[in-house]
């Protein structure tokens, strides 16, 4: 089986996208580890993530495309040159991990198989609350490459339950969608990076993560706690409300001594397809209030304490009560329990399944 592994479009440390390129370089590790010598893997890749897409492996070979691609690049890529690369390279199985697939794949190799995974449908959700937030043209090209995705290819691959459930509500997908977990790798953490004990949470500019809602809750805990912790926040830049301390660009081992040494994590999100951080926040032990949203309850398996993320007094009372507690051993134990079952290997296993079915 020859299966063409499309990393093009991929660019490491680019802002949103961020995510999706370590799920890519994740899963292509863990794939060269459980197929089996009768598939080749052909992976399309640029010269800003050749590092990261090539491997030394009598089944892997890199395809390396001139130039790192831009926006131009990328709409000749979307719109002719995957198709031209699929028929030149002989393929049997297209494997996108990017969230959508080019055009015309199948007008030049009638008979590929392929298969997409869906990260999530957060782009729609844009287009319905903030339009055009990342430009008119964008959201229209991005939206719409989802859209016929969905509907055209063979197969999906969903990153979470609740993510296969929006594809079925929104787009009215049902058939050959695979339920795929992420892997979670799990960092040992720094030394403690903060002297004094102290809440943590993760959030970012974009609206999707809430950061407001965070911020107020904060507001509200402090209201009703007369020594109130101080409050470190990931991904955001200095705020100057009272007791708060932004962090950004922090390197893994950095960021899960974060996670390790809190009192409590925090992350209210309003949409997401998985939601790595409480579950890394929960491998380490740490208490987390997140969001009260399907595919949290679902990756986080009732181990944290879900809250309605645009109501600050029920998020700081919920902050007050965690605080005041002090877990068992057991108690950490089966918190640092829920990532067991996310492995970049288990992953492998599930797309390899999903695109063998």
């Amino acid at each position: 089986m020859r299966i063409v592994f499309d990393a093009y479009e991929l660019v490491p440390g680019q802002g949103k996208s961020i995510g999706i390129y370590n799920y890519a370089k994740n899963l292509l590790k863990a794939l060269v580890q459980v197929i089996d010598d009768k598939t080749e893997i052909f992976v399309i890749c640029n010269p800003a993530n050749i590092a990261d897409f090539t491997y030394e492996h009598d089944s892997v070979t890199s395809v390396v495309l001139g130039d790192t691609p831009g926006k131009f690049l990328r709409l000749i890529w979307i719109y002719g040159r995957a198709a031209w690369i699929l028929k030149s390279l002989k393929a049997e199985v297209y494997f996108s991990p990017k969230g959508f697939m080019p055009k015309h794949l199948k007008l030049l190799s009638a008979n590929v198989k392929t298969v997409v995974v869906i990260h999530d449908l957060i782009p729609l959700w844009y287009a319905e609350h903030y339009p055009g937030y990342f430009g008119h043209l964008e959201e229209f090209i991005v939206n719409s490459l989802m859209k016929s995705s969905v509907e055209h290819a063979d197969s999906i691959v969903a990153i979470s339950q609740a993510t296969a459930n929006d594809i079925k509500h929104r787009l009215g997908r049902t058939e050959n969608i695979h339920v795929v977990h992420n892997g979670i790798p799990i960092t040992v953490p720094a030394p403690r990076p903060f002297d004094k004990p102290y809440i943590f949470a993760m959030a970012s500019q974009l609206p999707h993560k809430n950061i407001e809602g965070i911020l107020v809750a904060y507001a509200a805990y402090r209201k009703l706690e007369s020594k109130p912790l101080p409050l470190v926040i990931c991904g955001v830049s200095n705020s100057n409300q009272l007791g708060v301390i932004s962090v950004k660009g922090l390197d893994d081992a950095t960021l899960h001594a974060y996670y390790a040494y809190a009192d409590l994590f925090v992350f209210l999100s309003l949409i997401e397809g998985f939601g790595f951080p409480p579950v890394e926040a929960l491998a380490h032990g740490t208490a987390v209030i997140c969001s009260d949203i399907p595919v949290l309850r679902e990756v986080t398996k009732g181990y944290a304490s879900y809250v309605p993320p645009t109501q600050a007094k029920v998020v700081g009372e919920k902050m007050v009560e965690l605080l005041a507690q002090t877990p068992s051993d057991e108690v950490k134990r089966e918190r640092m329990a829920v990532a067991d079952s996310f492995t970049w290997l288990a992953c492998a296993t599930g797309v390899l399944k999903a695109i063998n079915s």
